[in-house]
């Protein structure tokens, strides 16, 4: 997009200067992770220099026995780091013009680049790759077509009366935005809730401007471990797999909306909103669980639904949070004005990596609850 063509955001994943004046919040956050991905090739280039000084300091005994030039491979990590870059560069170049930034200390620069670079990495990539690439296709449709599903059974979208009504959705946890995209194109009201930036200012960028396949990164490049092919970790993946923009065409700007912080406190005072919540690999994330689930109890109308699929490892349970078994949450879950109307454990893909060795899988826990 050129400077002087006009930039209209139909879908408010946009992040500008009067949101944080209306909530009071300096963008201190925003500047943070576009600097952090407009450095991520400086970041990582510790990465390449580390395998080309172990293939320099092999005997040239060794080197003879390896069935590849190691100059080349480094060179096509390398390629890779900065294929990464040059999608991290466009994304933080949307949104630097629209601040007037302070200068940031280096203290504050260290610490994001502790905190959050490591995060950008293989983890955030992959689920980039799992969310918007064909590649992701299949371990997609066996997570979301299980939300999707439970919901119609509650919600169905060929049901006009009902959606014409508006059935009003919560996503917590949306991340890049992918099930916000596919319940938006059925019909449904989604309100997604993300708190990290890193994840929003790249699904405003797929949601408002991307064309399909225009985009390409490399997800694996910054690890060879466990791979049986070079080709594995060096490979392009292009996205997103859909023309995005094309399909929500018609679908009306006030059904997707976002909201930009933790859940647990930007809900607090919401009642009887949503005629369903999902979580898919967010509850995760809950800094108090129990708290968490009295909360999506509190949003959901009378009679709806909260859907979840996801693991049972919390996040912060070194930080003060702490861990339930399945057991446990459920007893909670029915202390806080639910019936569970589903309940199954399936094991289920996650983020794996073909032409990798470790079958990435992940033990869930797949429930519907229903408000009393």
């Amino acid at each position: 997009m050129s400077n002087s063509e006009e930039r209209v955001e139909k879908f408010y994943f946009d992040i500008t200067p009067d949101y944080f004046s209306y909530y009071y919040l300096y963008p201190d956050d925003v500047k943070l992770c576009c600097l952090c991905f407009l450095n991520y090739e400086k970041y990582n280039d510790y990465i390449p220099k580390k395998l080309e000084n172990n293939y320099k300091n092999l005997d040239k005994k060794y080197l003879a026995k390896l069935p590849f030039d190691y100059k080349e491979k480094v060179k096509k990590v390398k390629e890779g780091f900065r294929t990464n870059q040059i999608f991290f560069t466009k994304i933080a170049n949307l949104y630097m013009p629209q601040f007037n930034y302070i200068q940031l200390t280096e203290e504050q620069i260290y610490n994001f680049q502790q905190e959050e670079q490591s995060f950008i990495g293989k983890y955030f990539l992959e689920i980039l790759t799992r969310e918007w690439t064909e590649e992701g296709k299949e371990e997609r449709s066996k997570t979301l077509s299980l939300i999707i599903q439970e919901l119609k059974n509650y919600y169905n979208y060929e049901n006009k009366s009902l959606m014409e009504k508006g059935v009003k959705v919560l996503v917590i946890g949306a991340r890049f935005g992918r099930i916000v995209y596919e319940l938006a194109k059925l019909g449904y009201q989604v309100e997604a809730n993300e708190k990290s930036y890193l994840y929003l200012l790249i699904a405003n960028y797929l949601f408002n401007y991307s064309k399909k396949n225009e985009n390409c990164i490399c997800p694996r490049i910054s690890s060879f471990c466990s791979s049986f092919t070079e080709e594995s970790v060096t490979k392009k993946h292009y996205f997103p797999d859909v023309d995005i923009v094309e399909d929500l065409k018609n679908v009306k700007s006030e059904n997707i909306g976002v909201t930009k912080t933790d859940f647990e406190y930007e809900y607090a005072e919401v009642k009887d909103m949503f005629d369903c919540v999902i979580t898919c690999f967010s509850s995760e994330e809950a800094k108090n669980i129990i708290y968490f689930t009295e909360l999506v109890n509190n949003v959901l109308k009378k009679g709806g639904i909260w859907i979840n699929l996801g693991g049972l490892t919390n996040l912060y349970a070194e930080y003060g949070g702490f861990d339930l078994t399945w057991e446990e949450w459920k007893h909670v879950i029915l202390k806080s004005n639910f019936n569970i109307k589903k309940e199954e454990t399936p094991v289920l893909p996650f983020c794996q990596i073909k032409g990798h060795s470790l079958p990435y899988t992940i033990g869930t826990v797949f429930f519907t609850a229903q408000k009393k």
